[in-house]
Parts: structure tokens; sequence; C-alpha cells
């Protein structure tokens, strides 16, 4: 069954919370807008506790009359200011913008969908894409329309509101990983250079699309297109990098290689 807009969202805000999370030194940066007001926070994600606050409702910037494009500005420019009174240099953003990255598209199946009615026949076409920008960020997405180029595009425009950030380290993926969706189980695991992408099918478009070189990957159950990128992506989602487990035990990155 599909998942419906809020699910999705859902989804993918838990898969960025495991990935990225924020300190006292560090703190996450998490944006929120609505139609008229635009809202920050600067949050310690270990002790739970919200460092600093901005919105469009401080110092009378929603009564200027301005584009949204430069009440952002401001906002910004306001929580920089009380992040800066605190000593914060640096922060880590909770999501990615896909206007400001140019993606590759890879088309992993179209079929066409045939519904008998009493005037005769309608076919519509169900495409299922994935984009990345080949260097960790990720996306899929499900078009259906009467033309098959409708249904690509849909998918496309669909797959960029659904991306997700992916570690890659010289190549290749931290670690080995388990994924699973429904009825499909894959494996993953990083390969030394010159290996390539050991992947086929519905996974080799995905590890592609990440920006994966080498790569060993294993397609097990299912052999459904979809649930395959589903499990895929649920392995990809499920990937550490040293840095970030470093942030969640509260160690040095020494301790987490050497012990």
């Amino acid at each position: 069954m599909a998942k419906t807009k809020e699910e999705r969202r859902q989804f993918i805000k838990k898969s960025i919370r495991k990935k990225i999370s924020g300190t006292a030194q560090r703190p996450r940066m998490s944006v929120f807008r609505s139609n008229k007001q635009i809202y920050v926070q600067l949050i310690d994600d270990e002790v739970g506790k919200t460092l600093a606050a901005a919105s469009s409702r401080e110092n009378g910037i929603e009564n200027e009359k301005i584009t949204k494009t430069e009440q952002a500005a401001k906002v910004g420019a306001l929580i920089a200011e009380k992040a800066k009174g605190l000593g914060i240099e640096t922060v880590v953003f909770d999501r990615v913008k896909s206007s400001e990255i140019e993606f590759k598209e890879r088309l992993v199946s179209i079929n066409r969908v045939t519904k008998v009615t009493k005037g005769g026949r309608t076919f519509t076409f169900a495409a299922l894409v994935v984009v990345g920008n080949e260097n960790g960020v990720v996306g899929y997405g499900l078009g259906k329309a009467k033309e098959a180029t409708a249904a690509i595009q849909k998918g496309v425009d669909d797959a960029k509101k659904n991306l997700v950030k992916v570690p890659v380290l010289n190549g290749t993926l931290p670690h080995e990983q388990y994924g699973k969706y429904s009825g499909a189980y894959v494996f993953i695991q990083p390969a030394t250079p010159g290996t390539g992408v050991i992947a086929g099918g519905a996974m080799r478009a995905v590890l592609e699309s990440v920006g994966v070189k080498n790569v060993l990957a294993k397609s097990k159950g299912s052999s459904n297109p979809h649930s395959v990128v589903k499990a895929t992506f649920d392995a990809l989602t499920k990937m550490r990098d040293a840095y970030t487990v470093a942030q969640l035990r509260g160690v040095d990155l020494d301790t987490v290689f050497n012990g």
C-alpha cells in the first residue's frame, strides 16, 4: 500500500533524525515555514533543549512589505546573531534543498495499466524514478499519468520531495547493512577500489544515483522493483559514518575506531 504524503514526511523526518544530531557546540538547525511565517530553532539533541530561536514575528519583520526570500534572510541574520551571542559557530541542517542541487534521473520501471470501463479501455502509465546528485543525495518517486513522459516527470517531481542524505566515503559506503521492505530483502557492503557496482536492476539505479563507485549488493526475496528500491533506501538510511557515531555516543573519533 502506497504511503500518504504525511507518512512519507514522517519517514523522511525519522531517517534524518537517525543520522543528524545536534550538540551544545554544534546544534541542529530546524526550520518550519507556514504560509506567512518562518520559525528557526537551534537544538541540542543530547539534552533535548532549544538553545536559541527566532521567527519572522520578531522585530516587526512580519509587518514589513518584503518578499519571502527577504523575510528568510532577515530571520537568518537574527538567528545568526543569537547563535554568535552563545558562542556557536557551526550548526547542522536537517534538510536538503532540491532547488540547489543538480540531479540525474534514472527510470527504474514503467508499467502500462489498463482499465476496462463501459466506454472501452483506458490506458495509464506508472513510472518509478530515482534521482540523485551522485554525491550522497538521493530520492525516489512514483508518477502516474495517461502519457509515459508525463508519468516520468511526475515521478521525478515526487522523488525530489523525498530526498535523503547518505554517507559516501572514498566512493563506497561506511559499513555493511541489511534492508527490508515487504517481501524484498537486500544486503549491501563496502568494496575496495576497482570493484565497481556489483548490483542488479533497481538496486544499481539507486546506488549509482547516490554516487557509490565500489559496492557489493545482493537482492533477496521479492524482485518487485518498487519493493527492492524501498528496501535499498531502508538500508541506506541506516548508514552511519564515524563522525555521526562519535556524536551519538558522545566520544571522540579515536575512541570509535580503537575503543
